[in-house]
């Protein structure tokens, strides 16, 4: 076979596999669901009743965005029928799988590490995959209002405060919602509320040094 041939069946060869892979990426794009924003009351966390097209996931080529936002549904969707009491360990177990693995072509996407801080306290709540996405969180979006209700009822519900580093990340949390974001004075109320007794007290410890008027709010 002379070399021109040759060239020209690779050329051929690579313009058809670039070819399925276009016409496989724009099928993903049509078949995507829209990322949902994540839930701001950690106690009704709610998710998109549509099911993502299980053949995206065995294609981990196309987009990571899209990945990401496919991985944040599958768990949003594991942890209400977690809290519901009507899921299967197994769907969590696939969850948390699916979630490191769009982590790990995605790594600063906080929404995802507060979706596997969430599924990890289902699994485990004093285990240290708990902590470790938790802190994720706050080093990919220190300042990000959307999540600080629910990573703050995470951490003072499940005892996560006993490392001094997350207690300090959630002790910025409260400062913020106090000082900064009013809307969010009703969420650390609520996250008093449900948290531990060891969590109350974290609260307690943070609110009066940092608003001692709204002691009376928390315990009202």
């Amino acid at each position: 076979m002379k070399p021109t041939t040759r060239f020209r069946i690779v050329l051929m060869t690579l313009g058809l596999v670039l070819g399925c892979y276009d016409l496989a990426s724009v099928a993903s794009e049509l078949s995507a669901i829209p990322r949902p924003a994540f839930p701001s009351d950690p106690a009704k966390i709610t998710a998109p009743a549509g099911e993502v097209p299980a053949w995206l996931e065995a294609v981990p080529l196309f987009r990571s965005d899209l990945e990401g936002n496919h991985a944040l549904i599958a768990a949003l969707q594991a942890i209400q029928r977690g809290n519901a009491a009507s899921g299967a360990a197994a769907d969590s177990t696939r969850a948390r799988l699916r979630v490191r693995q769009a982590l790990s072509a995605a790594p600063c996407d906080a929404d995802l590490w507060l979706a596997l801080a969430l599924l990890e306290s289902q699994h485990d709540p004093s285990g240290p995959a708990l902590l470790e996405a938790l802190k994720m969180t706050y080093f990919t979006a220190p300042n990000d209002a959307r999540l600080m209700p629910v990573r703050l009822d995470t951490a003072t519900l499940f005892d996560a405060l006993i490392d001094p580093d997350l207690a300090e990340l959630a002790r910025g949390d409260v400062r913020l919602m106090l000082t900064r974001q009013a809307d969010l004075k009703a969420a650390v109320v609520q996250a008093y509320r449900r948290a531990s007794k060891q969590g109350k007290g974290f609260l307690d410890q943070a609110i009066k040094a940092i608003d001692p008027s709204f002691v009376a709010t928390l315990r009202g």
